[in-house]
Order: structure tokens, then C-alpha cells, then sequence
């Protein structure tokens, strides 16, 4: 037990220097001095279905801004809700905010791809910006990300929003999604090679140029994708186009789910579709995850029965290494580190719910989310 302790503490320490690195390599969205008294070429689009509880202070957060995009387009997704009659009353203040009607969804398309790609059709500026109905800006966030996409002039940008949680099961999961990018992503290659494997996005937060954007041939391209951000970043990526994935959480900031049953629904449509469907790759992870954090807490409660005094030591030593990878990149993203203690809780939700999303991806029973079915 000694000697394979001392091995995974070894790996954990490498991998402790690894994220220390890889955190740092995100390009930082800073405080823009950039001001104008004309809109931008920036077009805002979100699309909503039924987000009356999240639409209003999302659109709140973009008129608190000190610069103006050139326009805000809604795209009321077949809402049964307030969500159009809370986005009509902006634009009575705010004529440049607009909600416009979804189409009918098309075969084959999957329904948040199909919204975006009626929303690019529409819009008249040189960037496009994505955010979802639950997306929050800080104010200074348009400035900053203009000023990023001026300086990258072309290709697109995406970044992780600093995550809100309020439910138990919220702050055990939800973390998780950068923990995972930290851990196996190196963040300089995403920037620096051309190689789509090396890609990473945040569905809540997309950037695109417009020309790149049609290039690529739009979501209409991967309009049958589940996980639509990675696939739009990969598309980017195959055309040799520039892709910045930055660190947004100081200006950007979400609440993805509201309870533990949509943090469960939500990450078992994504889980196993994320990874291509690959039950090796899945499976591997979740093996690694077992052997890294979770395997030192059963040798600890081991060797706590056997009062062995070494293993005892180096559990915790594993135990401790694990919290301080979490820790960290808890921390870098804005969080607190204080559910860095519960990480082996975390990994067996997280475990449980990627054999969930790989269940129902094999037997294809669809996934639910929203009041539709997705294969």
C-alpha cells in the first residue's frame, strides 16, 4: 500500500505543477480604456426559450454598460412564458434591443444551434457575441471584450464565466467543468496550435467574426451537435482561424442551473456527447479520477483500521495534493476553495452522472432538455 501511495502522490504532484502552469496561460480579459460615443460593431444574441427568470437582469446587465453593443437580438424560441413581453419592454427604452420570432424547427437541427443560426442571419455587425439567457455582464465587460476581439481581428473567442452555485449539489458539480479543462487541457495549445483536438468553449460565451463565421459554414455546420460551443471552436480551428480562449470570469459571470436536478440533466446531455461518445475516453478519465482521488481516501480509511503509520501518511499527503489541485483552480477561477475538501464527492457525482449520460447514449433514448428530446 506504501509503495503505491508514494506513486500516486508522485503523479499528483505533477499534476499540482501542471495546473500552476496552465492556469497562467489563459489570456486575461482586462479594463479597456476603449470609449466611443457611436455603438459598436458588436450584435448581442441570445437565444431564449423560456427565461422569463433569467432573461430580464441579463439584459439589465447589458444596458448597465458604459459602452453600447450596435444592437441586442432576442430570438423567442416557441417561449409558453414572459420571456417576449420582458424583452418587448426593453425595447421600449432601448430601441436597439429586439426580440424576434423563432422558425419552426428544421429536421435534423438540434434547437439551440438552429436559434443562433437564425440570429446570425439577422445581425448587421462585425462580431457576433452568443450569450446565453442566464450570462450576466460586470460592468466594463463590453469594452474589454471589444477591445480583445479589435486586437484579434478576426476568428473567435470564448472563456469560461465565473460560476455561480447555490445548491448543495451545485457547488459539488458544478466546479467541475473547469477542473477537468485545468487538469487535462494545455491552455498554450489551444492558443498556439492548429490541431482542433486542442479546443475548448463555453456555449454561454461566444465571439465569433462574422466573414469566420459564415467560413466556417455557421451553426448550420454542426447544426445535429449536442455540444455546439466545442464543435464551433473545432470548426474554427480546422480553418487555421485565430482562437482565443480566455479567462472571463472577472467580467463575466452565470448561474448555469438552479437546482440539483438540472445540474444532473444538464451535465448528462453533455457528458458523454463532449467526449465524441467515446467509451474508452470516458472510461479512462473516470479510471484515472478513481485512481488519483479517490483509491488514497480508501487506503487512508485502510490503513487507519490497520494503524499503519506510513500509508496513514501518505493517504493524507494524497488526499491533501488532490484538495490543492482543486483548490487552485477554484481559486484562479474566482471561486471560494472551500469545497476543494469535498473533491471525492465531486468525483463520484461527477462519475455517476457520466455513466448516466453514457447509459442513455447507448441505448439511444435522447436527451432531455427544455421540453425537447435530443438524440
Amino acid at each position: 500500500m506504501a509503495l503505491f501511495l508514494t506513486v500516486i502522490s508522485v503523479l499528483l504532484l505533477c499534476q499540482f505543477l501542471f495546473i500552476i502552469w496552465n492556469m497562467k496561460q489563459f489570456p486575461v480579459l482586462k479594463p479597456a480604456s476603449f470609449s466611443s460615443d457611436e455603438p459598436i460593431s458588436l450584435s448581442i444574441l441570445i437565444p431564449a426559450r423560456n427565461e422569463e427568470k433569467r432573461i430580464e437582469a441579463c439584459l439589465q446587465s447589458i444596458v448597465n454598460q458604459r459602452l453600447y453593443p450596435k444592437e441586442v437580438i432576442v430570438l423567442d424560441d416557441y417561449s409558453t412564458d414572459q420571456t417576449r413581453a420582458i424583452v418587448e419592454r426593453f425595447s421600449q427604452t432601448y430601441p436597439w434591443i429586439r426580440v424576434q420570432s423563432g422558425r419552426p424547427l428544421k429536421p435534423g437541427w438540434l434547437g439551440k444551434s438552429y436559434a443562433c443560426s437564425q440570429l446570425a442571419e439577422v445581425a448587421a455587425s462585425d462580431w457576433l457575441l452568443f450569450l446565453d439567457a442566464d450570462v450576466r455582464l460586470k460592468r466594463g465587460a463590453i469594452e474589454a471584450v471589444y477591445e480583445q476581439l479589435c486586437a484579434q481581428k478576426t476568428g473567435m473567442l470564448s472563456g469560461f464565466p465565473e460560476q455561480k452555485t447555490g445548491t448543495f449539489f451545485e457547488h459539488l458539480v458544478v466546479p467541475m467543468m473547469m477542473f477537468t479543462i485545468g487538469c487535462h487541457l494545455p491552455v498554450k495549445w489551444v492558443r498556439k496550435s492548429k490541431n482542433p483536438a486542442f479546443a475548448a468553449a463555453h456555449g454561454g460565451f461566444i465571439a465569433i467574426e462574422k466573414s469566420c463565421y459564415h467560413n466556417i459554414g455557421g451553426h448550420e455546420a454542426i447544426k445535429d451537435s449536442l455540444v455546439d460551443d466545442m464543435a464551433l471552436a473545432r470548426r474554427v480551428k480546422e480553418q487555421g482561424l485565430p482562437f482565443t480562449l480566455a479567462s472571463i470570469h472577472p467580467f463575466v459571470y452565470m448561474r448555469m442551473y438552479e437546482s440539483g436536478q438540472e445540474v444532473w440533466k444538464g451535465y448528462r446531455k453533455n457528458l458523454f456527447p463532449g467526449v465524441n461518445r467515446s467509451i474508452a475516453l470516458l472510461s479512462s478519465v473516470f479510471c484515472l479520477y478513481t485512481l488519483l482521488y479517490l483509491a488514497p481516501v480508501i487506503c487512508l480509511m485502510m490503513a487507519l483500521l490497520q494503524l499503519n503509520v506510513l500509508s496513514i501518511c501518505l493517504a493524507i499527503l494524497c488526499y491533501g495534493l488532490g484538495v490543492s489541485i482543486k483548490a487552485a483552480i477554484d481559486i484562479e477561477n474566482g471561486r471560494t476553495s472551500a469545497m476543494a475538501f469535498l473533491l471525492p464527492i465531486s468525483i463520484l457525482s461527477l462519475i455517476a452522472i457520466g455513466l448516466a449520460s453514457m447509459k442513455i447514449g447507448l441505448k439511444k433514448e435522447g436527451y432531455e432538455w427544455k421540453g425537447r428530446r435530443y438524440e
